[in-house]
């Protein structure tokens, strides 16, 4: 881990234990773009997990604090989430703090207080910090289907997962390239269980 982003972990694990257990506090170093700590970790991602989004052009970000703006947790899960950059002396992003709140608890007074308290709704994602969102779109996409059946992705069996597996493929989903890697992961099968069942909906 870069050296100055040490100094950012007292600040990640007070966030973190202050807003327990509905706030996700992860910190990245852009110049491994790899996951270096974690607070609160719902969303399953540990200590050297590649950044979730390719990152392009972040020297053109002038803001610090990017957001807040909505995402979907890998449960399904609605969260709301602010990046900050983080700079050193001579202003060179070195790394990024992003904040995941669970909003699902709050879902139905926002819609009621919405109009009386006049709050912002949340920005669109910026190009330049968040340049592929394939996996989120396949996490909504499965959670589409999850919700349409009243399942849950923890409690998915061997036959749940295949027709999960004939839906994503009727969707498109395998036309993104390291889906099935990713799906690998999210779902605990192998790559070769997920090619067997997408030869037989052929």
């Amino acid at each position: 881990m870069n050296k100055q982003l040490e100094l950012f972990i007292p600040l990640c694990n007070s966030i973190g234990k202050l807003f327990y257990p509905n706030v996700e506090v992860v910190l990245h170093d852009l110049k491994t773009q790899k996951l270096v700590h974690i607070v609160n970790p719902f969303s399953k991602r540990e200590i050297g997990d590649k950044m979730i989004n390719d990152v392009k052009d972040i020297d053109s970000i002038t803001e610090d604090i990017v957001g807040p703006y909505n995402k979907t947790n890998i449960d399904g899960s609605r969260l709301k989430t602010v990046s900050t950059i983080l700079r050193d002396a001579n202003k060179k992003p070195i790394g990024i703090i992003c904040i995941n709140f669970k909003t699902e608890v709050f879902d139905t007074m926002y819609e009621s207080l919405k109009g009386f308290l006049n709050i912002e709704e949340p920005k669109e994602k910026p190009q330049a910090l968040f340049s592929q969102d394939w996996k989120e779109h396949t996490l909504t996409t499965i959670n589409t289907y999850l919700k349409l059946h009243s399942l849950k992705i923890e409690d998915l069996k061997i036959k749940d997962k295949k027709e999960l597996i004939i839906y994503l493929n009727s969707e498109g989903i395998f036309s993104i390239r390291n889906v099935v890697s990713y799906l690998c992961e999210i779902l605990d099968i192998s790559r070769a269980t997920i090619y067997k069942y997408l030869k037989e909906c052929k």
